[in-house]
């Protein structure tokens, strides 16, 4: 219905600037909403840049790759050279054992040069006695008549360190 008394284009004029009002409004609204949400997006933009910075780039992949590699190299030289110690270890271990067998025959031969060599000697003291009754063999013992031993340990002269004689 229409006023009576009233400019149509005032009123048309006041309905229109109403509806801009609301229109503005609206649009106000909707620029605050929006602004919210480009604040959250910059919000999630800023820690997801955080984020990135912290993972490595592509030469940290290249440096893991060469260290890799490495890592190969050296396991395969620590395989060589643990063979390479046990070989010498093995090697050693031979040694050693040839070593104690070689110490055994020695100590042997010692024992029976000596033992030969105190045979001899008594030999040659009861040649030197007089004695006849003497047998050596090579494998046995010395067979000797004890009285003739008992002289021949008796008949011997011994010296002292200063050369003086004991009887």
């Amino acid at each position: 219905r229409k006023l009576e008394g009233s400019d149509p284009a005032t009123f048309e004029l006041i309905q229109k600037i109403q509806t801009l009002q609301r229109r503005l409004i609206a649009k106000t609204e909707e620029v605050v909403e929006k602004g919210l949400v480009i604040q959250e997006k910059e919000k999630l933009y800023s820690e997801l840049k955080a984020i990135l910075a912290r993972q490595p780039g592509p030469e940290v992949a290249e440096q893991l790759t060469v260290y890799q590699q490495n890592l190969k190299k050296k396991t395969i030289q620590m395989k060589a050279m643990a063979s390479e110690l046990n070989m010498y270890q093995a090697q050693v271990n031979e040694s050693k054992y040839e070593q104690e067998r070689l110490s055994r025959e020695l100590t042997e031969m010692k024992r029976k040069y000596y033992l030969q060599k105190r045979k001899e000697k008594l030999v040659e003291d009861m040649e030197y006695e007089g004695g006849g009754n003497v047998s050596v063999s090579k494998s046995g013992p010395i067979s000797i008549h004890h009285e003739q031993i008992t002289a021949a340990k008796n008949a011997r002269i011994r010296y002292t360190g200063g050369g003086y004689a004991i009887n």
